[in-house]
């Protein structure tokens, strides 16, 4: 429990200004749509949140995410701009427009600049994907069925964004960061300061991922070709690899074959 509620309120100090912002709310609005929304909402979440049967009942759930998903319901945002508004409000007209500047620095300040995160980076494109990534996809693209490829893992959320046709060797459970991936050990080679490029090649071909994509600059014990890997282009930093063994047509032409 506490553990999900520190990583939904970062540095906390943003979880106690909506904790004061509702005790406000609280003695401040009269009954109606607005008190309940920013009142007795997040107040009824709060009391789910730390009933400790429920977290009982989430930690042994088979998706235990339940429990920090439950925080997602309080309308964070509106609850913090009302009280702050309803602050500036009750204050002499000459102070309010100190005060709201007043208020919007403190919002500033509780947060964390998120585009400091390593995985953001300027758009290039109208889908707000790396080029690089939209520029793979396309290429590998199959006509009526679906194609596997293994991307580095700063690359995964993009695809999942921008193509429904290429499915990944690992994916979502890894970015959570609970260590737990049920498909494949693909991840665990990548992770590794020197990749495996035998254990990895080999791995790959178990989980039908024909494609392999890396990052120029990485380090592996041998080059992906000895293993039937074999360079096809560049794209940007990044290297296309493509399993000499691996069909590309459609699923009714094999069986047709």
């Amino acid at each position: 429990m506490l553990d999900n509620l520190r990583d939904f309120s970062g540095s906390g100090f943003l979880f106690i200004l909506l904790l004061v912002s509702i005790v406000f709310l609280g003695f401040r609005l009269k009954r109606g749509a607005v008190k309940t929304l920013t009142v007795y909402l997040p107040i009824f979440v709060l009391a789910i949140f730390f009933c400790p049967l429920w977290n009982i009942y989430t930690k042994n759930a088979e998706d235990g995410e339940i429990l920090y998903r439950l925080l997602w319901m309080i309308p964070f945002a509106v609850v913090v701009c009302s009280a702050l508004v309803e602050a500036v409000h009750m204050l002499p007209e000459r102070y309010r427009a100190v005060s709201f500047a007043a208020a919007v620095l403190i919002i500033i300040i509780s947060g964390k600049y998120i585009y400091s995160n390593p995985h953001f980076s300027k758009a290039e494109n109208s889908y707000h994907v790396p080029q690089d990534v939209v520029n793979i996809c396309d290429d590998i693209r199959i006509e009526g069925r679906e194609i596997r490829a293994c991307f580095p893992i700063e690359r995964i959320q993009y695809v999942r964004q921008y193509s429904p046709y290429v499915c990944l060797a690992y994916g979502r459970t890894v970015l959570l960061g609970n260590g737990y991936n049920d498909y494949s050990q693909v991840e665990e080679f990548l992770d590794d300061e020197v990749i495996d490029t035998e254990g990895l090649t080999a791995e790959l071909r178990r989980v039908d991922t024909p494609y392999l994509i890396l990052k120029q600059d990485t380090e592996m014990t041998e080059k992906p070709d000895k293993y039937g890997f074999n360079y096809v282009k560049s794209y940007g930093e990044y290297d296309l690899y493509l399993d000499e063994n691996a069909y590309l047509g459609t699923w009714t032409e094999f069986t047709d074959n």
